[in-house]
Protein backbone atom coordinates (compact mmCIF):
# COMPACT_ATOMS: atom_id res chain seq x y z
CA UNK A 1 0.00 0.00 0.00
CA UNK A 2 1.08 3.62 -0.71
CA UNK A 3 1.76 5.58 2.22
CA UNK A 4 -0.47 8.67 2.47
CA UNK A 5 1.46 11.98 1.93
CA UNK A 6 -0.02 15.20 3.11
CA UNK A 7 2.12 18.59 2.35
CA UNK A 8 1.57 21.37 5.20
CA UNK A 9 2.63 24.82 5.93
CA UNK A 10 5.96 26.04 7.63
CA UNK A 11 8.17 24.21 10.11
CA UNK A 12 11.82 23.48 10.99
CA UNK A 13 13.53 21.43 13.22
CA UNK A 14 16.87 20.19 14.75
CA UNK A 15 17.88 17.31 16.88
CA UNK A 16 20.97 17.90 18.59
CA UNK A 17 24.08 15.38 17.63
CA UNK A 18 27.02 14.67 19.80
CA UNK A 19 30.13 13.97 18.62
CA UNK A 20 33.05 12.60 20.73
CA UNK A 21 37.03 12.09 21.24
CA UNK A 22 39.45 9.94 23.35
CA UNK A 23 43.31 9.77 23.70
CA UNK A 24 44.69 11.09 27.23
CA UNK A 25 47.88 11.86 25.25
CA UNK A 26 47.27 15.43 23.87
CA UNK A 27 49.27 14.13 20.44
CA UNK A 28 46.79 11.57 20.09
CA UNK A 29 44.31 14.19 21.30
CA UNK A 30 45.10 16.26 18.46
CA UNK A 31 45.53 13.66 15.75
CA UNK A 32 42.22 12.28 16.32
CA UNK A 33 40.62 15.45 15.67
CA UNK A 34 41.82 15.27 12.16
CA UNK A 35 40.67 11.83 11.79
CA UNK A 36 36.43 11.03 10.50
CA UNK A 37 34.97 7.59 10.75
CA UNK A 38 33.08 6.47 7.95
CA UNK A 39 30.09 4.66 8.30
CA UNK A 40 27.58 2.81 5.38
CA UNK A 41 24.31 2.06 5.81
CA UNK A 42 22.89 0.06 3.00
CA UNK A 43 19.86 -2.17 2.14
CA UNK A 44 20.95 -5.20 -0.23
CA UNK A 45 18.25 -7.88 -1.38
CA UNK A 46 16.02 -6.95 1.23
CA UNK A 47 18.94 -7.20 3.84
CA UNK A 48 19.83 -4.19 5.90
CA UNK A 49 23.95 -3.92 6.58
CA UNK A 50 26.35 -1.54 7.77
CA UNK A 51 29.72 -1.23 7.01
CA UNK A 52 32.23 0.96 9.73
CA UNK A 53 35.76 1.87 8.32
CA UNK A 54 36.94 3.34 11.79
CA UNK A 55 39.53 6.25 11.54
CA UNK A 56 42.20 4.52 14.43
CA UNK A 57 43.03 1.20 15.71
CA UNK A 58 41.55 0.87 19.21
CA UNK A 59 40.34 -2.15 21.43
CA UNK A 60 37.16 -0.76 21.76
CA UNK A 61 34.76 1.55 20.04
CA UNK A 62 32.21 2.75 22.12
CA UNK A 63 28.72 4.28 20.79
CA UNK A 64 28.05 7.83 21.82
CA UNK A 65 24.24 7.27 22.06
CA UNK A 66 23.32 4.09 23.47
CA UNK A 67 19.82 4.43 25.25
CA UNK A 68 18.27 1.68 26.85
CA UNK A 69 15.06 0.54 25.91
CA UNK A 70 11.65 2.24 28.06
CA UNK A 71 9.93 -1.40 28.70
CA UNK A 72 12.28 -3.57 29.75
CA UNK A 73 16.24 -0.87 30.08
CA UNK A 74 17.69 -3.41 28.23
CA UNK A 75 20.24 -2.52 25.37
CA UNK A 76 18.24 -2.81 22.02
CA UNK A 77 21.52 -3.16 19.97
CA UNK A 78 22.19 -6.74 21.08
CA UNK A 79 18.09 -7.29 20.10
CA UNK A 80 18.93 -5.79 16.41
CA UNK A 81 22.82 -6.16 15.11
CA UNK A 82 24.07 -9.33 13.96
CA UNK A 83 28.22 -9.10 13.59
CA UNK A 84 29.59 -10.41 10.62
CA UNK A 85 33.43 -9.33 11.22
CA UNK A 86 35.51 -12.02 12.69
CA UNK A 87 37.17 -11.01 16.08
CA UNK A 88 34.82 -8.29 17.85
CA UNK A 89 31.99 -8.17 19.92
CA UNK A 90 29.22 -6.39 20.81
CA UNK A 91 29.12 -5.76 24.59
CA UNK A 92 27.74 -3.63 27.15
CA UNK A 93 30.58 -1.49 29.34
CA UNK A 94 29.15 0.66 31.89
CA UNK A 95 26.60 2.73 30.32
CA UNK A 96 27.78 2.67 26.76
CA UNK A 97 27.52 -0.33 24.01
CA UNK A 98 30.58 -1.19 22.15
CA UNK A 99 32.41 -2.76 19.93
CA UNK A 100 35.42 -4.99 21.59
CA UNK A 101 38.38 -6.58 20.02
CA UNK A 102 39.10 -10.26 20.84
CA UNK A 103 42.65 -9.20 20.21
CA UNK A 104 44.63 -6.16 20.34
CA UNK A 105 42.53 -3.43 18.41
CA UNK A 106 39.23 -3.93 16.77
CA UNK A 107 39.39 -4.26 13.20
CA UNK A 108 39.07 -1.74 11.08
CA UNK A 109 36.35 -2.26 8.99
CA UNK A 110 33.67 -4.27 10.29
CA UNK A 111 30.22 -5.23 8.90
CA UNK A 112 27.16 -5.91 10.50
CA UNK A 113 23.68 -6.98 9.72
CA UNK A 114 20.94 -5.46 11.15
CA UNK A 115 16.72 -5.75 11.73
CA UNK A 116 15.63 -2.29 11.94
CA UNK A 117 13.89 -2.03 15.75
CA UNK A 118 10.80 0.38 16.24
CA UNK A 119 10.99 0.62 19.79
CA UNK A 120 10.28 3.67 22.32
CA UNK A 121 14.14 4.52 23.86
CA UNK A 122 14.89 6.35 27.77
CA UNK A 123 15.34 9.95 26.34
CA UNK A 124 17.01 9.34 23.29
CA UNK A 125 15.21 8.46 19.18
CA UNK A 126 13.69 4.91 18.55
CA UNK A 127 16.68 3.43 15.79
CA UNK A 128 13.68 2.91 13.70
CA UNK A 129 9.83 4.13 12.50
CA UNK A 130 8.63 1.84 10.95
CA UNK A 131 4.53 2.03 9.65
CA UNK A 132 2.14 -0.89 8.82
CA UNK A 133 2.88 -1.06 4.95
CA UNK A 134 6.37 -1.80 5.51
CA UNK A 135 7.98 1.85 4.61
CA UNK A 136 10.71 2.92 7.78
CA UNK A 137 12.74 6.04 8.81
CA UNK A 138 16.39 5.00 10.04
CA UNK A 139 18.22 7.20 12.49
CA UNK A 140 21.70 7.67 11.48
CA UNK A 141 22.58 8.98 14.66
CA UNK A 142 22.88 5.50 16.33
CA UNK A 143 25.64 4.22 13.84
CA UNK A 144 28.26 7.42 15.50
CA UNK A 145 31.30 5.70 18.19
CA UNK A 146 34.20 7.08 20.06
CA UNK A 147 37.30 5.29 20.55
CA UNK A 148 38.51 3.89 24.45
CA UNK A 149 41.83 2.73 25.47
CA UNK A 150 40.54 0.10 27.13
CA UNK A 151 37.73 -2.03 28.73
CA UNK A 152 38.12 -0.04 31.66
CA UNK A 153 36.43 3.07 31.70
CA UNK A 154 37.48 6.47 33.11
CA UNK A 155 35.46 6.78 36.15
CA UNK A 156 34.55 10.13 35.40
CA UNK A 157 33.21 9.09 31.66
CA UNK A 158 28.94 10.14 32.43
CA UNK A 159 29.00 11.03 28.32
CA UNK A 160 30.72 10.12 25.58
CA UNK A 161 33.44 11.61 23.84
CA UNK A 162 34.14 13.51 20.48
CA UNK A 163 34.77 11.79 17.96
CA UNK A 164 33.18 12.42 14.08
CA UNK A 165 31.82 9.92 11.75
CA UNK A 166 30.49 10.47 8.13
CA UNK A 167 27.69 8.66 7.52
CA UNK A 168 25.29 7.81 4.56
CA UNK A 169 22.87 5.20 3.75
CA UNK A 170 21.31 3.62 0.89
CA UNK A 171 18.80 1.27 -0.07
CA UNK A 172 19.12 -0.68 -3.25
CA UNK A 173 18.82 1.80 -5.85
CA UNK A 174 15.39 3.13 -4.69
CA UNK A 175 15.48 6.97 -3.43
CA UNK A 176 14.93 7.92 -0.01
CA UNK A 177 13.69 11.12 1.24
CA UNK A 178 16.58 13.24 3.83
CA UNK A 179 15.85 16.89 4.91
CA UNK A 180 12.77 16.36 2.35
CA UNK A 181 14.24 15.64 -0.77
CA UNK A 182 14.31 12.95 -2.65
CA UNK A 183 18.01 11.27 -3.24
CA UNK A 184 19.61 8.55 -4.12
CA UNK A 185 21.80 9.04 -1.61
CA UNK A 186 21.61 9.79 1.48
CA UNK A 187 24.95 11.74 2.99
CA UNK A 188 26.33 12.73 6.09
CA UNK A 189 23.03 12.22 7.55
CA UNK A 190 24.47 12.69 11.07
CA UNK A 191 21.69 12.96 14.01
CA UNK A 192 18.59 12.86 11.35
CA UNK A 193 16.15 9.99 10.33
CA UNK A 194 16.27 8.78 6.33
CA UNK A 195 12.73 7.84 5.26
CA UNK A 196 12.63 5.08 2.95
CA UNK A 197 9.13 3.93 0.85
CA UNK A 198 7.09 4.75 -2.06
CA UNK A 199 6.79 8.55 -1.75
CA UNK A 200 5.70 11.39 -4.22
CA UNK A 201 6.37 15.15 -3.74
CA UNK A 202 4.74 17.96 -4.68
CA UNK A 203 7.11 21.08 -5.68
CA UNK A 204 7.31 24.27 -3.52
CA UNK A 205 5.90 22.84 -0.64
CA UNK A 206 7.51 23.57 3.44
CA UNK A 207 7.12 21.31 5.08
CA UNK A 208 6.04 17.00 4.62
CA UNK A 209 3.80 14.72 6.49
CA UNK A 210 3.91 11.39 6.39
CA UNK A 211 1.19 9.20 7.40
CA UNK A 212 1.13 5.41 8.30
CA UNK A 213 -2.07 4.19 6.46
CA UNK A 214 -2.53 2.22 9.26
CA UNK A 215 -3.72 5.43 11.39
CA UNK A 216 -7.72 6.11 12.45
CA UNK A 217 -9.38 8.35 10.02
CA UNK A 218 -10.37 10.84 12.19
CA UNK A 219 -6.49 10.63 13.46
CA UNK A 220 -5.31 11.57 9.55
CA UNK A 221 -8.17 14.60 9.62
CA UNK A 222 -6.62 16.07 12.63
CA UNK A 223 -3.18 15.94 11.48
CA UNK A 224 -4.14 17.29 8.12
CA UNK A 225 -6.47 20.22 9.60
CA UNK A 226 -4.89 20.98 12.80
CA UNK A 227 -1.56 20.76 12.21
CA UNK A 228 -1.04 23.82 9.33
CA UNK A 229 -3.03 25.88 12.10
CA UNK A 230 -0.33 25.15 14.56
CA UNK A 231 2.00 26.40 12.08
CA UNK A 232 0.97 29.00 11.15
CA UNK A 233 0.45 30.64 14.51
CA UNK A 234 3.50 29.89 15.82
CA UNK A 235 5.37 31.16 12.98
CA UNK A 236 3.52 34.47 13.05
CA UNK A 237 3.98 34.64 16.62
CA UNK A 238 8.12 33.42 17.16
CA UNK A 239 9.33 33.94 13.06
CA UNK A 240 10.43 31.67 10.84
CA UNK A 241 12.23 28.39 12.18
CA UNK A 242 15.52 27.28 10.71
CA UNK A 243 14.87 24.26 8.68
CA UNK A 244 14.63 24.62 4.99
CA UNK A 245 11.74 21.44 4.47
CA UNK A 246 10.97 19.70 7.98
CA UNK A 247 8.93 16.46 7.71
CA UNK A 248 6.17 15.38 10.37
CA UNK A 249 6.14 11.28 10.25
CA UNK A 250 3.27 9.29 12.24
CA UNK A 251 3.30 5.73 12.33
CA UNK A 252 0.61 3.12 14.07
CA UNK A 253 1.68 1.25 16.48
CA UNK A 254 -1.79 -0.65 16.78
CA UNK A 255 -5.14 -0.96 18.78
CA UNK A 256 -3.49 -3.42 20.77
CA UNK A 257 -0.27 -1.47 21.30
CA UNK A 258 1.43 -2.45 24.51
CA UNK A 259 3.03 1.23 24.80
CA UNK A 260 -0.63 2.67 24.64
CA UNK A 261 -1.60 6.10 23.62
CA UNK A 262 1.01 8.52 21.69
CA UNK A 263 4.67 8.85 22.30
CA UNK A 264 6.49 11.69 19.94
CA UNK A 265 9.81 12.85 19.46
CA UNK A 266 11.71 15.65 17.49
CA UNK A 267 15.24 14.92 15.64
CA UNK A 268 16.84 16.44 12.99
CA UNK A 269 14.09 17.79 9.86
CA UNK A 270 11.46 15.66 11.74
CA UNK A 271 8.62 15.84 14.00
CA UNK A 272 7.98 11.27 14.22
CA UNK A 273 5.00 10.55 16.56
CA UNK A 274 3.70 6.91 17.18
CA UNK A 275 0.42 6.05 18.03
CA UNK A 276 -1.03 3.07 19.07
CA UNK A 277 -4.31 2.67 21.40
CA UNK A 278 -7.33 0.61 21.44
CA UNK A 279 -8.98 4.06 23.02
CA UNK A 280 -8.06 5.81 19.65
CA UNK A 281 -9.81 4.26 17.01
CA UNK A 282 -12.76 5.93 17.80
CA UNK A 283 -13.22 10.28 18.24
CA UNK A 284 -14.29 11.32 21.50
CA UNK A 285 -14.04 15.34 22.32
CA UNK A 286 -11.70 13.62 24.75
CA UNK A 287 -8.92 11.83 22.17
CA UNK A 288 -9.64 14.54 20.32
CA UNK A 289 -8.35 17.37 22.77
CA UNK A 290 -5.63 14.73 23.58
CA UNK A 291 -4.07 14.38 20.15
CA UNK A 292 -4.12 18.25 19.45
CA UNK A 293 -2.01 19.03 22.68
CA UNK A 294 0.17 16.73 21.33
CA UNK A 295 0.16 17.91 18.06
CA UNK A 296 0.90 21.40 19.78
CA UNK A 297 3.88 20.80 21.89
CA UNK A 298 5.92 18.50 19.42
CA UNK A 299 5.27 21.59 16.61
CA UNK A 300 6.53 23.96 19.33
CA UNK A 301 10.31 22.02 18.94
CA UNK A 302 10.37 23.53 15.55
CA UNK A 303 11.28 26.68 17.08
CA UNK A 304 11.99 25.67 20.98
CA UNK A 305 14.44 22.87 20.64
CA UNK A 306 15.43 23.03 17.17
CA UNK A 307 15.70 27.15 16.21
CA UNK A 308 16.90 27.77 19.62
CA UNK A 309 18.06 25.01 22.08
CA UNK A 310 19.86 24.79 25.58
CA UNK A 311 23.05 24.56 26.07
CA UNK A 312 23.41 21.98 29.11
CA UNK A 313 21.02 18.69 30.02
CA UNK A 314 20.27 20.12 32.92
CA UNK A 315 18.32 23.03 31.37
CA UNK A 316 16.28 20.86 29.22
CA UNK A 317 13.06 22.76 31.22
CA UNK A 318 13.90 25.60 28.49
CA UNK A 319 12.75 23.63 25.88
CA UNK A 320 10.07 21.47 27.37
CA UNK A 321 8.58 22.98 29.91
CA UNK A 322 8.61 26.35 27.08
CA UNK A 323 6.80 23.77 24.54
CA UNK A 324 3.69 22.83 26.87
CA UNK A 325 3.34 26.35 27.61
CA UNK A 326 2.90 27.02 23.98
CA UNK A 327 0.92 24.12 23.34
CA UNK A 328 -1.23 25.29 26.25
CA UNK A 329 -1.51 28.68 24.92
CA UNK A 330 -2.97 27.17 21.68
CA UNK A 331 -5.36 24.91 23.19
CA UNK A 332 -6.87 27.36 25.47
CA UNK A 333 -7.34 29.62 22.64
CA UNK A 334 -9.00 27.06 20.29
CA UNK A 335 -10.58 25.28 22.42
CA UNK A 336 -12.71 27.01 25.08
CA UNK A 337 -13.53 23.35 26.84
CA UNK A 338 -9.65 23.15 27.55
CA UNK A 339 -9.04 22.62 31.73
CA UNK A 340 -6.21 25.14 31.50
CA UNK A 341 -6.46 25.85 35.48
CA UNK A 342 -6.30 22.14 35.78
CA UNK A 343 -2.96 22.23 33.68
CA UNK A 344 -1.72 25.20 35.77
CA UNK A 345 -2.88 23.13 38.97
CA UNK A 346 -1.40 20.22 38.22
CA UNK A 347 2.14 21.80 37.14
CA UNK A 348 2.08 23.66 40.15
CA UNK A 349 1.78 20.43 42.51
CA UNK A 350 4.30 18.42 40.34
CA UNK A 351 7.18 21.06 40.16
CA UNK A 352 6.72 21.55 44.07
CA UNK A 353 7.08 17.50 44.24
CA UNK A 354 9.87 17.65 42.18
CA UNK A 355 11.96 20.57 43.67
CA UNK A 356 11.65 18.73 47.12
CA UNK A 357 13.70 16.55 46.29
CA UNK A 358 16.56 19.01 44.90
CA UNK A 359 16.95 21.64 42.53
CA UNK A 360 15.85 21.59 38.91
CA UNK A 361 19.55 22.00 37.42
CA UNK A 362 19.67 18.17 39.66
CA UNK A 363 16.24 16.49 38.47
CA UNK A 364 17.86 15.02 35.36
CA UNK A 365 20.92 13.07 37.45
CA UNK A 366 18.04 11.92 39.80
CA UNK A 367 16.00 10.58 37.10
CA UNK A 368 13.16 13.04 37.44
CA UNK A 369 12.86 14.04 33.67
CA UNK A 370 9.52 15.79 34.58
CA UNK A 371 10.56 17.67 36.57
CA UNK A 372 11.40 19.70 33.17
CA UNK A 373 8.18 19.85 31.80
CA UNK A 374 6.16 21.02 34.99
CA UNK A 375 8.49 23.84 36.52
CA UNK A 376 10.10 25.07 32.95
CA UNK A 377 5.72 25.20 31.60
CA UNK A 378 5.60 27.67 35.07
CA UNK A 379 8.99 29.68 34.26
CA UNK A 380 7.50 30.22 31.18
CA UNK A 381 4.03 31.33 32.68
CA UNK A 382 5.76 34.14 34.76
CA UNK A 383 8.08 35.04 31.55
CA UNK A 384 4.26 35.84 29.76
CA UNK A 385 2.63 37.37 32.50
CA UNK A 386 5.30 40.19 32.29
CA UNK A 387 4.73 40.74 28.51
CA UNK A 388 0.76 40.89 29.32
CA UNK A 389 0.64 44.71 29.85
CA UNK A 390 2.00 45.95 26.62
CA UNK A 391 0.25 42.55 24.50
CA UNK A 392 3.21 40.49 24.32
CA UNK A 393 3.69 36.87 25.65
CA UNK A 394 5.98 34.07 25.79
CA UNK A 395 6.19 33.36 21.97
CA UNK A 396 7.16 36.85 21.91
CA UNK A 397 10.06 36.04 24.35
CA UNK A 398 11.16 32.86 22.15
CA UNK A 399 11.48 35.22 18.97
CA UNK A 400 13.73 37.66 20.81
CA UNK A 401 15.95 34.41 21.93
CA UNK A 402 16.12 33.21 18.56
CA UNK A 403 17.29 36.81 17.21
CA UNK A 404 19.67 37.41 20.11
CA UNK A 405 21.25 34.00 20.24
CA UNK A 406 22.77 33.22 17.25
CA UNK A 407 24.54 30.27 17.45
CA UNK A 408 21.11 28.51 18.46
CA UNK A 409 21.87 27.71 22.01
CA UNK A 410 20.82 29.61 25.28
CA UNK A 411 21.73 28.51 29.04
CA UNK A 412 19.87 28.73 31.78
CA UNK A 413 21.49 32.13 32.75
CA UNK A 414 21.00 34.00 29.55
CA UNK A 415 17.69 33.00 30.17
CA UNK A 416 17.04 34.58 33.25
CA UNK A 417 19.09 37.47 31.68
CA UNK A 418 16.39 37.60 28.99
CA UNK A 419 13.37 37.19 31.13
CA UNK A 420 15.19 40.38 33.15
CA UNK A 421 15.10 41.90 29.70
CA UNK A 422 11.65 40.80 28.83
CA UNK A 423 10.04 42.47 32.67
CA UNK A 424 10.31 39.91 34.93
CA UNK A 425 10.94 41.67 38.43
CA UNK A 426 13.78 41.10 40.66
CA UNK A 427 12.46 39.16 43.33
CA UNK A 428 10.69 36.49 40.53
CA UNK A 429 14.24 36.29 39.01
CA UNK A 430 15.84 35.65 42.56
CA UNK A 431 13.10 33.01 43.05
CA UNK A 432 13.75 31.55 39.68
CA UNK A 433 17.46 31.47 40.37
CA UNK A 434 16.90 29.59 43.70
CA UNK A 435 14.97 27.16 41.97
CA UNK A 436 17.15 25.84 39.42
CA UNK A 437 20.53 26.10 41.39
CA UNK A 438 19.57 26.98 45.11
CA UNK A 439 18.43 24.94 48.38
CA UNK A 440 14.53 25.05 48.20
CA UNK A 441 13.60 24.31 51.71
CA UNK A 442 10.01 25.09 51.12
CA UNK A 443 8.98 25.11 47.03
CA UNK A 444 5.58 25.34 47.30
CA UNK A 445 6.02 28.18 49.09
CA UNK A 446 8.43 29.75 46.48
CA UNK A 447 6.09 28.92 43.46
CA UNK A 448 3.44 30.35 45.02
CA UNK A 449 5.15 33.65 45.68
CA UNK A 450 6.33 33.15 42.10
CA UNK A 451 3.13 33.50 40.01
CA UNK A 452 1.09 34.95 43.05
CA UNK A 453 -0.79 36.93 40.14
CA UNK A 454 -1.85 34.23 38.41
CA UNK A 455 -4.73 33.13 40.53
CA UNK A 456 -6.56 36.12 39.55
CA UNK A 457 -6.11 36.26 36.10
CA UNK A 458 -7.71 33.46 33.63
CA UNK A 459 -5.81 31.28 32.07
CA UNK A 460 -7.48 31.76 29.05
CA UNK A 461 -6.05 35.14 27.95
CA UNK A 462 -2.80 33.31 27.26
CA UNK A 463 -0.95 34.96 24.47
Amino acid sequence: MRIRVVLCLTGALLAVGLAFLTNSNKTAENTAEAKQNAVQIFRSGGQWKARFDFAQDAPVWAFERSALTQRDERSWRSESWTIETPGVTLERIGIFDTFVAEGRSVPREVVISFRPLNKDLIADYSPAIIMSDGSLAIFGGHFTAFPLESRELPEDLEEPRDFSSLISLTADDAPVLFKGELVSRAEDIGSHYVYIGDIKLAANTSVVTILDPGLPNWISTQLIDFTPMVFSSYNQKMGQHKSIRPMVMVSWAGAEAIEQGVSGSVSSGLIAMRIGSRRLLNETPSERRFMQWFIAHEAAHFWLGDTIGYKSRDDMWITEGGADFLAMSMMAKQDPEFDSRGFFANARTDCAASLQLGTLAGALKRNDQQAAYTCGFLFALVVDRAGQSRGEGFGDFVHRLIVTNTNGQVSAHEWLVAARAFGVDSSQITLLEAMIRGHNTDPLSMIESLLSDVHSTPLVKLN
